[in-house]
């Protein structure tokens, strides 16, 4: 899809890679960009400067609590009638939190699915809307083991296996809205809070190299353009995003010897 002129919503885009999304996306057209965020004081910062840069109303801020249902269904719903419509859609709320597991799986996994629904009733094209694209934001850690950061990596998994099953032609040849993934690798300014004991930022920066939130944004505009439905790539150590292949089908069990 091509991003000139399209009505845009960005989840958990007050700063950091959200923010960085963003921009980039106006930088490359997008015709208005609806920020979602929890933190009101960035969110309102990140619009100013945005706008100061792009030309007044490009960036529109709304505060939402995404695990709070009501809140979200209500802030999408506001967010669709400032745009008068809707292209693309970037679930990017996350939380990295291994002592409260319920608020890291409330965020990652079930505010994605709630996000990833309301934009599909949206766009379907069975329900007269023009289909569209929805980037649901995992990480490398939704494609790997993570001794660190089990909760966080069982949540990344869990985005990158419903996206992949909402991509399937079952849904895709009615809605008509793609479905893609991305993994992002760790980011330079990623706040890592609510460790488990013994897990310091240290242990997690040995097997991750940050890279800049820009380069991930980068990699956000190409698959947004070019990436086929039900697609997962990766953006890591600020190179160019790459596209892994995931099996669609079991392993195949391997025959034991009964005389062995």
């Amino acid at each position: 899809m091509q991003i000139k002129d399209k009505r845009v919503i960005v989840t958990g885009a007050a700063s950091g890679v959200g923010l960085a999304f963003s921009r980039e996306l106006l930088r490359n057209g997008a015709l208005m960009i609806v920020m979602i965020d929890i933190r009101q004081s960035l969110g309102e910062q990140a619009v100013e400067s945005l706008n100061n840069e792009f030309g007044r109303k490009r960036a529109v801020f709304l505060h939402c609590d995404v695990t709070n249902n009501s809140e979200f269904d209500a802030t999408f719903k506001e967010a669709i009638n400032i745009l008068g419509g809707l292209d693309i859609l970037i679930n990017n709320a996350g939380v990295i939190n291994e002592t409260d597991f319920s608020e890291a799986i409330d965020v990652n996994v079930t505010a994605v699915i709630r996000g990833t629904l309301l934009g599909i009733q949206q766009m379907r094209k069975d329900s007269g809307g023009k289909g569209g694209v929805i980037v649901n934001i995992s990480s490398i850690a939704g494609l790997r083991a993570v001794s660190q950061l089990p909760v966080y990596s069982a949540t990344k998994h869990a985005v990158v296996s419903f996206s992949r099953s909402f991509a399937q032609p079952y849904h895709y040849q009615r809605t008509n809205v793609k479905i893609i993934v991305l993994c992002p690798g760790l980011d330079d300014i990623s706040v890592l809070e609510d460790l488990p004991e013994g897990i310091s930022n240290v242990d997690i920066l040995q097997n991750y190299r940050p890279q800049r939130v820009e380069s991930v944004a980068h990699g956000l505009i190409y698959v947004i353009r070019c990436a086929q439905n039900g697609s997962v790539w990766i953006s890591e150590d600020g190179k160019p995003v790459y596209e892994v292949q995931l099996p669609d089908t079991l392993p195949q069990k391997t025959e034991v010897d009964a005389e062995a």
